[in-house]
């Protein structure tokens, strides 16, 4: 990978390097292709790396009550993670999966620290994403625990919609779940995921093929998540 390349799906992080630092992570980027279902990390592993997605698309678990799954984030193409438990000091308390294939960038952490440490501005651009994180990670914890079924998959097609956007059709969402991710991403069992979605078929919100989900409706979809 080239330093255009790279500064593309870096673009968040890269402008706030110095010339010798950015030379630094050019010279240290680890590129990894990874096929559909293949892990990026497993729970409890080592905190190495800082990841970028450069192609493709990841989901993020954290494992609950009886070893159930919970996705917990998506990430698409420019998208950086896994240095959350570097910066605090814990092995990793997440499992991240590509969703399909995909390639990402891997800068080691300890370069980061190291970076970090003469680089304030670099420094606060990594509180400030964690700070987002964690105040999204809380009103989706509210959402998913005190909404009813329906309108939790209503708030994660919403959110896949915001997330992803639609395909060249301009209603197909532009990513393609399992109906086990759809379930785990809106905190629901496979069977009511899959009960819900032919509801919302029947009353013509949205139009199922497979995994591609057409959204007829989005108007009565935000209703239906507003109603809670």
């Amino acid at each position: 990978m080239n330093e255009v390349e790279l500064t593309k799906w870096l673009k968040s992080v890269w402008t706030l390097l110095t010339e010798p630092q950015q030379r630094a992570v050019l010279a240290d980027v680890i590129i990894l292709n990874c096929d559909k279902n293949d892990y990026i990390y497993r729970l409890q592993e080592e905190s190495v790396y800082l990841y970028c997605m450069v192609r493709g698309s990841a989901k993020l678990e954290k494992q609950g009550i009886g070893e159930r799954n919970q996705i917990v984030r998506l990430f698409q193409p420019g998208d950086i993670f896994g240095y959350r438990s570097y910066f605090a000091r814990q092995e990793h308390t997440t499992e991240a999966i590509a969703i399909e294939p995909s390639v990402l960038a891997c800068i080691p952490m300890n370069l980061i620290d190291r970076i970090c440490n003469v680089n304030p501005a670099l420094a606060m651009y990594f509180v400030r994403d964690l700070s987002v994180d964690l105040g999204a990670s809380d009103q989706r914890t509210v959402d998913l625990t005190q909404k009813h079924i329906r309108a939790r998959l209503a708030d994660s097609l919403i959110f896949l919609i915001d997330k992803y956007g639609y395909e060249q059709d301009g209603t197909t969402l532009d990513i393609q779940l399992s109906r086990e991710d759809l379930a785990s991403l809106s905190n629901m069992t496979t069977s009511n995921a899959i009960r819900t979605l032919a509801s919302f078929v029947d009353e013509e919100v949205i139009h199922v093929e497979g995994r591609r989900i057409q959204i007829l409706d989005a108007d009565k979809l935000k209703h239906i998540n507003k109603q809670g």
